[in-house]
Order: C-alpha cells, then sequence, then structure tokens
C-alpha cells in the first residue's frame, strides 16, 4: 500500500527494500560525514553492509570531468607557476627586449663626447682651371688633367663637450627607468599569476565542499526512502531530498567547470600551448606569518617598489635633459684633422695632414636653446609630479593591503567558528530526523547553513592569502617571495 502510495505521489522515487538501521551503525555514518565535510574530502558512501541494504542512485554527471587524450595538463605549485611565468611571459619578455634596446640607446648618446675617426681611400682625376681658381690671364689656360691616389683617415676627439655628458646622464637614467619599468611588469606578471592560482585553489576546495555535500545529500535521501518504505516517513521528505541531491550536483558541475577555466587562464599567463591545461598541485590553507608594520612596509616600498624607482630615474633624466639644453650655450671644444698618403700613383704617396684646435660656440639659434629649455623644465616638472603621485598611490596600496590583511584574519577566525556551529546543527538536525521526531526540513536547513559556512571559510582563505599577496606585491617584493 505504501509502496503503490509513493509511486502515485512521487513518480521519481526509486522503490525501496525494507532494512532496518541499527541506531550504532547511524550514528558513525553520520559522524564520519561530519568530519568530511569539515576537512573538505569526498566520503565513499558503502553500497552494501553486513546489516544494511541500500538501494543505489544513478546519475548522468561524473565528479571528476574526463580529459581529452590530446589535451596535456601540468601540475604546477604556485612556486613553479610564478617562475615559469618569469621566465616565458611574452609580454615580459617584450619588456626586457624595450629595456634592451632603451640601453642601447645611452650608448648612442656616450659615441657624441668619445674620439671618432673615418678611414677614407679615393682616387680622383682633376683638370683646374687656372683663371677661375687663381684668377690667371695668360696661357696656359688649366692644368691637368691628372689622376690623385689618396689613403687617410680623418678624426674627431672632443676635448670639452658639456651638453653632451649631461645628455648621456640623462640617457643613462632612462635606461635605469626602461629597467625598472621592465621589474615593474615582472612584479605584475607575478601578481596575475598568484592571484589566478589562488582562484584555481578556491574554485578546487569548492569542488571538494560541494562533493561532500553530495555525500550527505545521498545519504540523506536514502534516509528519506528508508523511512518511507518503514511507514514512519512521507513521499514530501524524499522528494525534498532528492531536489537538494539534484541541486548539489549542479553546484558541482558549475564548480567544475571554473576548475577548468581557471587552469586554461592560468596557462595562457604562463605562455604555455594550446592545449595544456594546469592543474593545482596545492590546496587552498589558512596559512599565515607574520607580516611587516606599516612604516616597515611604507619604507621597503618606496626603496623597492619598481614602478616608484623608474618615475625617480625617468624625474633624473629630465633633469639632466633640462641641464643639458641650457649647457649649449657653453663653448666646445674639438682637435680635429686627418692625416693621408696622397699621390699620383701609389710609388709617389707622401704624407700630408692638417692637425687643428676648435672651439664651437652658439651666437644665434633663432630661440631653439631658450626654448627647449623651457621645454626640458616642464618636463622635469612634470616628472616631479610623477613622481608624488606614485608615492601617494604606494601608500594607499600598503595601508589598504594591511587592513585587508587584517580583515581576512578576523573573517577567517568567525567562518570557522560558524563552519563549527552548522556541523553541530546538522548533527543534531540529523539525530532528530532519523529518530522520527521532525520531518527533513531542518536537515535541510542546516545542510544549507554547513553549504554557506563552507564556501564562507573558503572565501575567507582566500582573502587572506589574495591579501598577503597583495601586500607582497605593495611592498614590490611578490616577484621574490612567491617566484624564488
Amino acid at each position: 500500500m505504501c509502496d503503490h502510495k509513493m509511486q502515485r505521489e512521487y513518480p521519481g522515487a526509486i522503490k525501496p527494500r525494507k532494512f532496518v538501521i541499527s541506531p550504532p551503525l547511524l550514528l558513525s555514518l553520520i559522524m564520519s560525514l561530519m568530519a568530511s565535510a569539515v576537512s573538505g574530502q569526498g566520503v565513499q558512501v558503502p553500497l552494501t553492509s553486513p546489516s544494511v541494504s541500500v538501494t543505489s542512485i544513478q546519475t548522468g554527471s561524473k565528479s571528476q570531468p574526463d580529459i581529452a587524450p590530446n589535451q596535456d595538463t601540468v601540475s604546477l605549485t604556485m612556486h613553479e607557476a610564478v617562475k615559469i611565468a618569469l621566465k616565458q611571459n611574452p609580454r615580459l619578455l617584450a619588456a626586457r627586449i624595450e629595456a634592451l634596446e632603451v640601453k642601447q640607446s645611452a650608448k648612442v648618446a656616450r659615441s657624441v663626447y668619445l674620439p671618432k675617426a673615418t678611414l677614407g681611400l679615393e682616387e680622383q682625376m682633376q683638370r683646374l682651371n687656372l683663371a677661375t681658381n687663381f684668377g690667371q690671364e695668360s696661357a696656359p689656360y688649366s692644368v691637368g688633367p691628372y689622376s690623385n691616389v689618396q689613403l687617410g683617415a680623418t678624426f674627431d676627439v672632443p676635448i670639452i663637450a658639456v651638453s653632451a655628458w649631461s645628455s648621456y646622464q640623462a640617457e643613462k637614467r632612462r635606461a635605469e627607468s626602461s629597467q625598472e619599468q621592465a621589474a615593474d611588469v615582472q612584479e605584475s606578471i607575478a601578481s596575475i599569476v598568484v592571484a589566478q592560482y589562488l582562484s584555481l585553489l578556491r574554485s578546487k576546495a569548492t569542488e571538494q565542499a560541494v562533493q561532500s555535500r553530495i555525500d550527505l545529500a545521498t545519504v540523506l535521501l536514502r534516509l528519506a526512502n528508508d523511512q518511507l518504505a518503514q511507514g514512519t516517513g512521507t513521499t514530501t521528505d524524499a522528494l525534498r531530498a532528492n531536489v537538494e541531491l539534484h541541486v548539489e550536483k549542479e553546484n558541482l558541475v558549475r564548480a567544475q567547470s571554473h576548475t577548468r577555466a581557471y587552469g586554461y587562464g592560468l596557462a595562457r599567463v604562463l605562455g604555455l600551448k594550446e592545449n595544456q591545461q594546469v592543474l593545482a598541485a596545492e590546496s587552498l590553507t589558512a596559512a599565515d606569518e607574520q607580516v611587516p608594520d606599516e612604516q616597515q612596509s611604507l619604507a621597503e616600498a618606496f626603496n623597492t617598489r619598481p614602478d616608484l624607482l623608474a618615475a625617480e630615474a625617468q624625474h633624473q633624466a629630465a633633469k639632466y635633459d633640462s641641464k643639458a639644453a641650457a649647457e649649449q650655450r657653453l663653448p666646445e671644444f674639438h682637435f680635429d684633422g686627418y692625416w693621408a698618403q696622397s699621390g699620383r700613383n701609389p710609388a709617389g704617396a707622401l704624407p700630408i695632414y692638417i692637425y687643428q684646435g676648435e672651439m664651437r660656440l652658439p651666437i644665434f639659434t633663432g630661440g631653439r636653446i631658450t626654448a627647449e629649455s623651457k621645454r626640458a623644465r616642464l618636463a622635469a616638472d612634470r616628472s616631479q609630479q610623477t613622481v608624488t603621485e606614485r608615492q601617494d598611490v604606494i601608500t594607499q596600496e600598503v595601508r589598504t593591503a594591511l587592513s585587508t590583511l587584517d580583515a581576512a584574519r578576523q573573517e577567517l577566525q568567525l567562518s570557522t567558528e560558524a563552519l563549527r556551529l552548522s556541523t553541530r546543527e546538522l548533527t543534531e538536525s540529523r539525530d532528530r530526523f532519523a529518530a522520527g521526531i521532525t520531518n527533513n526540513i531542518e536537515v535541510i536547513t542546516a545542510q544549507n547553513s554547513l553549504a554557506q559556512a563552507t564556501d564562507s571559510q573558503i572565501g575567507a582563505m582566500f582573502d587572506l592569502q589574495q591579501a598577503k599577496a597583495d601586500l607582497s606585491h605593495s611592498r614590490g617584493r611578490i616577484a621574490e617571495e612567491y617566484g624564488n
């Protein structure tokens, strides 16, 4: 009679076999499930037992996604992921190449005040008009044609070139700024990798927690079916338990999709092959350690942040540009000339040369030097404002990271206590339902509370680890601390 009633009111229910669960076995099963929920590990529900018979439930989804045969998976720790990114990320490699380019520009600027020499070889055939060259009016009127072979070198040695020296110093500071900019890109890439890896760990922990809740929902459905078979339960309880099970299975599919997506995103940041997916070799933890206080963190950030060092180097370069523009009014002293072997043929060649000292002093340049000096001073003022702005940003980032870290620690403590209380609530509600005192509404509510507490704890652990990474990034140490 009960079976026909169940099939009529609850068509999706599976016809169970009647059995009796001993209280010690039921208590041990509940305690094992509670322990698995706290630890985040799944529990294998036995399909057969000497004193109990259960009904297996077939589902269309699997707890672990299948990996295609042509898809490579790479299991990495966070340290390994950051090291790979710092070695082969395309954006970082481009920044390093750009720094090398700017360094060559500094060498070009240095060549201006260094000695220069040019070797030349020429052969000429000449005929001169004496009237036009020397004003000769009587015959002969021309000389030549005759040949001339000359082999020699010209040279120019700057003795005093103050403006060129300042320009070289400006280019050197730009090269230093470019190197710091590459280091800033390195910090950004390391921060992105750490954040992506932590998101992967969070998704992995959520997936494990949902799998544990599926195990709990499965046992609840079996218990509801058992009570229905014994006449102590209702089809509504069985239906409610089955709905809860399918909701958790849907959550599992969503969590698995997020895990794969974070794995693919991390592979792209690391510069891996297109068909490769990263698997996390670690688990999300609540590990914490002592961090520097605000004053120490700010002092360290001002000394090590590459974006600030790059801005300061650009400011120094702008100051040297202003100095070089003003120094164009100063005289330059050069020693130049040439030396060569010259003759109508190689056998009759004789040495010829010119050695001279030269002073170059600009008298009138059409306002060019004045305009360049003003432009350089304005650029120096602008770069100083950039340095001040970066200092303000760094101060805010460090203080925000420390505040977020302190809040994450408090959230972790509260979420851990909430998880303990929700676990106790679920245990008591299941005991009441197993004893027939109440329906499974209390159990479903307690399971939802446990799910919220578990998600809250996972989120708190993620926030804690992310806050630590943000603090390292704000201090300019994330690549060193997470990649070395």
